[in-house]
């Protein structure tokens, strides 16, 4: 059963279709919008020891992967229309250099972290038992 190659008329979609010699259509329906979808004419190649009829592959294999290439960056600049970059003010340096954040890996930031979240627990469960809301009035650390 040979591979046939269709082209849809309306959305354009080109698949192929593995079809029975004795059925071999000329039209048929399209995977994706159900149109008339036409038979192409099929280039065969084979690889033959030589540049020539490699170099030809090689142009076939790019100008497909240029057409593909293409329609990713028109669906990606689809997605992005009326959209635009945020800026972050990262802190910097005394020398321009950004620093990070918060270094997540450091065991001493690690510490520092776990100290402060204990702290900050023991605060609030203080003014709970006082009765004090959260963070309203001034109270020892």
């Amino acid at each position: 059963m040979p591979i046939f190659e269709y082209a849809c008329n309306s959305c354009g979609l080109e698949f192929e279709e593995l079809v029975s010699s004795k059925d071999s259509l000329d039209v048929m329906a399209c995977k994706k919008c159900g149109a008339d979808a036409l038979k192409k004419v099929s280039r065969f190649a084979a690889v033959v020891a030589g540049g020539s009829t490699n170099e030809v592959i090689d142009m076939t294999i790019g100008r497909e992967a240029d057409k593909r290439w293409q329609m990713h960056t028109d669906k990606q600049s689809e997605r992005r229309k009326g959209k635009t970059l945020q800026t972050v003010d990262l802190p910097k340096t005394q020398d321009g250099k950004y620093m990070p954040v918060m270094g997540l890996g450091d065991k001493v930031e690690k510490s520092k972290r776990q100290e402060y979240s204990s702290v900050l627990q023991d605060h609030r469960a203080e003014r709970v038992k006082k009765n004090q809301p959260q963070f309203t009035e001034s109270g020892a650390f």
